[in-house]
């Protein structure tokens, strides 16, 4: 059988598998080190037994093929017996906002890849990613801590006759659709547990300018979540997201900087992806216009996070193509 080298997007994906499963290995070490909860420590050690499996098969991909393994996070990034940071209730909200993640980037990993070999692996880790979800759901129901979205009263079948249905800047302006909804409900829980998360960053980080970037993360998601919650009130719906997280007076680091900004950084431009996504489903004016002022904005902190770490030598060179110019000139 023709073995066919792996194309850019394969080696690519996989390169980014093995980072962030290395810096979730690191996250997992030390919630599972505190955590408290028999149910949710159970799913803390699921987690950490898929991650460990797609590290070994990455390192298993890449070897092959001669491609080396990048650096990633290792022990020197955690302190696993760290006095405790965040809740158990924290634990399981993180682990369901990962998985939410995780889904969407298999998704569309798998959009990309030709190998039979890693599209039948990659469906198997959106199947194992998506069952873990479903418990996780169910755990956050049965503890009476899933925060369910609005409910909307059925509505009769019909067609739009009207611009107003596009309208949203002046004047009358219609409800916000079911879908709409649903896309400004799940911005506002990204932003609720990712604002938990740098607050606890912030009271850990080792260096200034790393504690000021969380600061400044905290700042846009508030002041975003204040966009985002109006947009509910104005349609009577409800826009409060319980606060339901715990972070403890510890200032001991759990984690390096280096794995902490990276985090962040990596989660800014996943939020760049999902303000593309409301964008794209969401028709009223005014919508697209906070969906895409967000974005930009967005665009920009994780633009500063790379910069940041580029600046303290902790962004590792991902696969590229040739620089074809130094080479012809014998560079």
């Amino acid at each position: 059988m023709h073995h066919a080298p792996l194309t850019a997007a394969e080696m690519g994906n996989l390169w980014n598998f093995y980072m962030a499963n290395t810096m979730s290995r690191c996250m997992l070490s030390h919630f599972l080190a505190n955590v408290e909860d028999p149910e949710i420590r159970s799913l803390l050690t699921e987690s950490d037994k898929l991650s460990r499996h797609i590290i070994d098969r990455v390192t298993a991909l890449l070897g092959e093929e001669g491609v080396p393994l990048p650096e990633g996070f290792r022990a020197e990034d955690v302190q696993a017996e760290a006095p405790r940071l965040f809740s158990d209730t924290f634990y399981l909200q993180y682990l369901d906002m990962m998985y939410k993640l995780g889904g969407i980037y298999y998704a569309i990993t798998l959009s990309n890849i030709s190998r039979m070999e890693l599209r039948r692996w990659i469906t198997k880790l959106s199947a194992a990613a998506l069952e873990l979800s479903n418990t996780i759901t169910e755990l956050m129901l049965n503890k009476g801590l899933y925060i369910r979205p609005p409910v909307i009263p059925p509505t009769e079948q019909g067609y739009v006759h009207r611009e107003r249905f596009l309208a949203g800047f002046f004047g009358d302006k219609r409800p916000l659709s079911g879908v709409e909804i649903s896309q400004v409900f799940a911005n506002l829980q990204f932003n609720s547990i990712k604002t938990a998360l740098v607050t606890g960053f912030s009271q850990v980080a080792r260096t200034d300018e790393v504690r000021d970037y969380f600061l400044r993360c905290k700042m846009i998601n508030i002041k975003q979540t204040t966009i985002l919650s109006k947009l509910l009130v104005q349609d009577d719906l409800p826009a409060t997201l319980p606060s339901q997280f715990q972070i403890t007076k510890s200032t001991v680091p759990p984690f390096s900087d280096k794995l902490m900004l990276f985090h962040v950084s990596n989660l800014s431009s996943a939020k760049v992806r999902n303000w593309g996504d409301s964008l794209a489903v969401s028709p009223r004016h005014d919508l697209g216009a906070d969906y895409e002022r967000n974005l930009m904005e967005t665009m920009k902190f994780a633009d500063d996070g790379a910069k940041l770490l580029i600046e303290r030598g902790w962004m590792e060179q991902p696969p590229q193509a040739p620089e074809r110019e130094k080479l012809r000139a014998g560079e």
